[in-house]
């Protein structure tokens, strides 16, 4: 018998590749533009991450919405000179588009993915306040179809470490907590949040630089394919308390 009946992931540097995402985006504007570049890719792709993380900077502080992100920081870039003459709308409708068609997978994330779904339910809890957006870049990349179900923020307008969106997630799926692993990358989200919610919690740190969990009885994981091991892995009968 598994140890787990389901496994839930994140999304953004779970099971996609968020910045790998935004850089094969970036590479397709790059690419696109009518004129012939005068610079390399490489000084496009550091001018574009540098205002573009100034940019979710101001997207946390609550000064630009969600939808506005690669507009502003297009529009930045074009005053910068860094778009030779494209239109910083179409730059930045392209670069949206790309985005959610092509994102990218974390290693091993549709192997393990297709595993897991032949053995357990699987599923996502994401925080996304697009939520159309974060399905149709699931479906794209191929995970979509792998999941049994999907519960993100911008349906509901909860978002983790809120248990309740996890409690969304067990109901579809007609689970107890403890039947759950939930796996992700955020300490201050995805681990307080499965922990509020009763679930046993993976931390993926393949981009987290830290090098010890911030407790032992944490399960940790550097790769996607350690994942069968945990699912697999008997449970520790009780103690009696003589």
């Amino acid at each position: 018998m598994h140890r787990y009946d389901a496994v839930l992931f994140d999304v953004d540097d779970t099971l996609l590749d968020f910045d790998a995402s935004e850089e094969v985006a970036c590479r397709h504007v790059f690419d696109d533009r009518t004129d012939s570049p005068a610079f390399p890719f490489a000084l496009f792709a550091a001018a574009f991450r540098s205002v573009h993380n100034a940019t979710w900077g101001l997207y946390m502080a609550g000064t630009v919405g969600r939808a506005d992100v690669f507009r502003v920081t297009f529009e930045q870039l074009a005053a910068m000179g860094y778009l030779d003459g494209m239109d910083p709308a179409v730059a930045a409708l392209t670069c949206q588009d790309w985005f959610v068609l092509h994102s990218v997978p974390e290693p091993e994330a549709l192997r393990v993915l297709a595993l897991l779904h032949a053995r357990c339910r699987t599923g996502v809890v994401s925080n996304y306040e697009l939520a159309d957006i974060q399905r149709k870049r699931l479906a794209a990349s191929g995970l979509a179809e792998l999941l049994d179900v999907m519960v993100i923020s911008g349906d509901s307008g909860i978002e983790k470490p809120d248990p309740a969106i996890f409690d969304e997630a067990l109901h579809h799926l007609g689970l107890r907590p403890s039947q759950c692993l939930f796996v992700g990358d955020s300490l201050a989200s995805d681990a307080a949040g499965a922990r509020n919610a009763g679930m046993d919690f993976c931390w993926y740190r393949r981009h987290h630089t830290a090098p010890f969990a911030p407790t032992t009885a944490m399960n940790v994981i550097e790769s996607l394919a350690e994942l069968s091991t945990l699912v697999d892995a008997p449970d520790v009968p009780d103690v009696p308390d003589w």
